[in-house]
């Protein structure tokens, strides 16, 4: 089983711009400690899709804002989140705009940091004719991983502080 750090690690030698590789180390550096040596098992897959857009949340507020991927705050990056009470959130508009704001088509095949969005955009939900065991499976995954990621990734239990 893979760890997500190595996950992480292997996301980040996909390339792109130096503020996108600066906002990947800022993401191990805060992930790092909480998660050193955990799987990708069982919430390990959320928790590395929830690194994966705080990166994209640091970049597009870095850049967007003119300041360093360290300097953006969990305030601002829980904007961007909005209501974590909500599967969907600000959907992906907002995140879209950021991007292209950022100088970045959210669906150019050859830019690792659109690659990257276009992996967490996808809505894991079950279809509506899935049979019942599918919606009653505590590992059924709901919605875009950017926010199911990102709301586990946040969640209390790891007290992910910057």
């Amino acid at each position: 089983m893979p760890l997500i750090l190595d996950q992480l690690r292997e996301w980040q030698g996909e390339g792109g711009p130096a503020a996108w590789q600066a906002s990947w180390e800022r993401t191990i550096e805060l992930v790092g400690p909480l998660w050193e040596g955990r799987g990708t098992n069982i919430d390990g897959v959320l928790l590395a899709d929830g690194a994966a857009a705080l990166t994209i949340a640091l970049y597009v507020i870095a850049k967007t804002e003119g300041i360093s991927p360290a300097q953006v705050t969990r305030v601002q990056v829980e904007e961007l989140r909005g209501d974590p009470g909500s599967r969907f959130s600000k959907g992906g508009e907002e995140w879209e705009r950021r991007l292209r704001a950022a100088g970045h088509d959210p669906d150019d095949p050859d830019d690792p940091v659109a690659l990257q969005w276009q992996r967490l955009r996808v809505d894991h939900r079950p279809p509506d004719g899935a049979p019942d065991e599918v919606w009653e499976d505590t590992f059924t995954r709901w919605g875009p991983g950017f926010i199911q990621g990102l709301d586990r990734a946040l969640a209390p239990m790891w007290s992910l502080s910057f």
